[in-house]
């Protein structure tokens, strides 16, 4: 039950923290490719993307899921990448900045921090993506895994 909670809780945890920074005029993204969870091309050109990140421009994601038992749960994430790296000239990688656990609650449509627990991934536009979640304090691992998603990949225009 408990691995359960936290499978759970690692499919949202990031709602809360996404579009931390205000959209204004000059902050505008654009979709510049979307892979689905087997990375396969779903919109846009990853040759773009790719020429994009080499020219310095700045990348963020967005991946998300729904509960096959319950379509009200549902999320969507956004997240600035923090770290790109570009394999063999046709995978592109991104690392976000870790962050604070948190716990939705669907039925309040809210959600609360958890204490002691830390929260990052590796998305890839191959749909692999990386998830690892640990104790701050004590650097425990309370999970790492890998797990197909659908990212999409924005560029600031």
């Amino acid at each position: 039950m408990r691995k359960d909670r936290l499978l759970r809780t690692t499919f949202v945890i990031v709602l809360g923290v996404l579009m931390t920074f205000a959209t204004n005029a000059q902050d505008n993204w654009r979709l510049v490719y979307e892979n689905d969870e087997n990375g396969n091309a779903v919109k846009g050109s990853l040759d773009e993307l790719i020429a994009l990140i080499r020219s310095g421009e700045e990348v963020r994601i967005s991946w998300g899921g729904q509960s096959p038992d319950d379509p009200i749960r549902k999320v969507e994430h956004f997240a600035d990448a923090k770290f790109l790296t570009i394999m063999s000239d046709r995978t592109v990688q991104a690392q976000i900045d870790p962050i604070t656990g948190q716990t939705p609650d669907f039925d309040d449509q809210s959600i609360s921090f958890k204490e002691n627990l830390e929260w990052s991934m590796i998305a890839s536009s191959n749909g692999k993506t990386d998830r690892m979640m640990r104790n701050p304090i004590t650097g425990e691992i309370a999970s790492h895994q890998i797990r197909k998603a659908k990212v999409s990949w924005f560029v600031r225009r």
